[in-house]
């Protein structure tokens, strides 16, 4: 699973404008991750971390992964970096 933003949708924001976000996960063993993506005024849209289940010998296992990689050109860039098309929201009925 993706966590990800796009800033650009309805507001024309970048992620410069995100002067607050983080994201704070805890775990059921005491484990807290804290990530505060970057607040780059020339990225529109950006996957912030990467949440993963898989075995490890036999057991379940989360792993999370920081990203913070971001797109200039906000959601389309973003959808086709992962083999998908956006549609601009101008296009929308």
């Amino acid at each position: 699973m993706a966590v990800a933003i796009n800033a650009d949708v309805d507001t024309g924001r970048a992620c410069g404008s995100l002067t607050h976000a983080n994201l704070h996960m805890e775990s059921g063993v005491g484990a807290t991750w804290v990530f505060q993506p970057p607040t780059d005024p020339s990225i529109r849209a950006m996957v912030i971390a990467d949440l993963d289940r898989h075995t490890v010998e036999t057991r379940s296992v989360w792993k999370l992964r920081a990203i913070g990689q971001g797109w200039a050109d906000g959601l389309n860039g973003l959808a086709s970096a992962h083999g998908s098309m956006s549609h601009d929201h101008e296009s929308r009925p």
